[in-house]
């Protein structure tokens, strides 16, 4: 006998009847209810086409794996590093990721059947013989009417049962719930990224600062001992009677101004070094070790580029990628609202097996059960509707939230490439300044100690140019601050760094995503470039 069934041969009605509610359970299983995210678009939000700054350098990009590197100062790798293995903002960013991934592994196992099983062995003894007597006709009652167990003696029950229930996820709300868990942990993985790269900008800057304070101090050193000079010369020509007491009164109190002025600077180094070994965790004495062979040594300001399609910037800020995947996972959220409000299919079944034993006897039974049960919402008060309102609302906050999160990008793009074009210029007058004052000063000091000129003068040079060395100081830092600038505009390759600064740690915290694939947040980073670029669809859910 053929058991295949010939062709054009209808099934037969009761196998199509019986098989229909489960095609059914499966077709609804492969919906999902509420809207399908789409990386949002909105008007007056996107990207321009070009930056109205002037581009530092034509543009040129800077593919930089370790930014810092760029300055060659090994005190600075070591201090970034530092703060990097000991800062507990990283730990509290790893703490979130973590969270955010046992979420994913919490959301992904409410799609896969539950199964328990339980047992028990239970030793029971009862006491017979007694009588209780009740009513005025004194009508004795039997203990063994009152419970099974009096009056049996000592017997064994031992039972043991597996259950199993899967609640089939018909309109995609646990799909949906699932979605909106790799988002956040995607925008946790960003807001981790956004951490190290911050507490890097901010160990650079504070180091940076704190060359500056020490060559600051070294002008103030020289200062007073120019003063120095000066006064012990006034001093020579007032034993002399060339100067009045005036001029000597004034050259004393410049030096005392100097010494002021030196010691108030020295406060700041000292704050300096304290707020470095807050950001490290090192101990003082280690870090001025680390510090003194480069102390005073004013770095060189290093190359700056930016990408001159913003696109390409907005891409790579993690704070935006963050803000995007917060989106998607209000979009979720308003699915799982939904499908709470629509029926739900679960299907229970379980075995079991008990032993009763007594007296040498024992007597075993066999059970099992299987079926489906069905929960349907009848009347909640309205209280569905309005989870689902509450979804909706948060959706559209998030989504604000990201439209302000790349408006505030764009500009702080551009403030960064107008700072940085400004700051060159300075540079370039401050230098030239200071070159000519220092000029100006010698010939005075050459002139006061012919005396072909007067205290006063003299100090009015010197103010002069101890104001413009400042300067010049003062520019260097800021070019030497916001060319090495990792987060609003400064670095071509920001994920590229990322990634090279610590992929072992990062690799431990993806783990896996769901559906056991490795878990990326890269669709924050493509959706904001779409977003900058005006490529995608809107969003917003219906």
């Amino acid at each position: 006998m053929n058991p295949s069934r010939p062709a054009g041969t209808p099934w037969p009605a009761g196998l199509v009847r019986r098989a229909a509610p489960v095609l059914l359970a499966l077709a609804l299983a492969a919906c999902a209810v509420g809207p399908d995210y789409r990386t949002p678009q909105l008007a007056g939000v996107e990207a321009p086409a070009g930056w109205h700054a002037t581009l530092p350098h034509h543009g040129s990009r800077m593919m930089l794996a370790r930014w810092w590197e760029q300055f060659h100062d090994t005190a600075l790798t070591q201090l970034i590093e530092q703060a990097g293995a000991d800062s507990p903002t990283l730990a509290q960013a790893v703490g979130r990721v973590r969270e955010a991934r046992a979420s994913v592994s919490s959301s992904r196992a409410a799609l896969l059947p539950q199964l328990k099983g339980s047992g028990s062995a239970v030793r029971q003894g009862g006491f017979g013989g007694s009588q209780f007597l009740g009513g005025a006709g004194g009508t004795g009652v039997s203990s063994t009417s009152l419970s099974p167990t009096l009056g049996l003696g000592t017997f064994t029950t031992l039972a043991a049962s597996a259950d199993a229930s899967w609640e089939l996820d018909l309109f995609g709300g646990k799909r949906r719930s699932l979605e909106g868990a790799d988002a956040r942990l995607e925008a946790s993985l960003a807001d981790w990224h956004d951490a190290r790269v911050t507490l890097s900008a901010e160990v650079a800057n504070t180091y940076l600062q704190q060359r500056e304070c020490e060559a600051l101090v070294a002008i103030g050193e020289t200062t007073r001992a120019s003063r120095r000079e000066t006064l012990q010369l006034t001093e020579r020509k007032f034993g002399a009677g060339f100067v009045a007491p005036a001029d000597l009164a004034q050259a004393q109190a410049t030096v005392a101004d100097a010494t002021n002025a030196l010691e108030s600077q020295r406060a700041q180094c000292e704050q300096g070094l304290d707020q470095l070994v807050t950001l490290t965790g090192l101990d003082h004495a280690a870090l001025v070790a680390l510090l003194a062979p480069g102390k005073g040594r004013m770095l060189a300001p290093p190359d700056a580029g930016a990408p001159d399609v913003p696109a390409q910037v907005l891409s790579q800020r993690s704070d935006v990628s963050s803000a995007e995947r917060a989106v998607a996972g209000a979009s979720a959220d308003i699915g799982v609202a939904v499908a709470s409000r629509l029926p739900s299919l679960t299907l229970a079944g379980s075995i079991g097996i008990n032993t009763f034993r007594i007296s040498g006897q024992s007597l075993t039974t066999k059970s099992w059960s299987f079926g489906p049960s069905v929960s349907l919402p009848v009347f909640d008060g309205g209280s569905g509707a309005a989870r689902v309102e509450t979804a909706r609302a948060r959706y559209d906050q998030a989504l604000a939230s990201y439209r302000a999160k790349v408006r505030q990008a764009v500009q702080e793009v551009e403030d960064a490439l107008v700072r940085l074009d400004a700051a060159g210029r300075c540079l370039d007058a401050a230098t030239v300044a200071d070159a000519q004052y220092a000029k100006v000063l010698e010939a005075a000091s050459a002139r006061y100690r012919l005396g072909a000129g007067s205290l006063l003068q003299l100090e009015d040079v010197r103010r002069t140019t101890l104001s413009a060395s400042q300067a010049l100081a003062a520019a260097q830092q800021l070019a030497r601050e916001i060319a090495a600038l990792p987060q609003p505009c400064m670095l071509a390759d920001r994920a590229s760094a990322y990634r090279q600064w610590d992929l072992p740690l990062e690799a431990a915290l993806r783990q896996e995503g769901a559906h056991g694939t490795p878990l990326v947040f890269t669709e924050g980073i493509a959706g904001a470039a779409r977003f900058a670029q005006g490529a995608g669809r809107h969003g917003a859910p219906g």
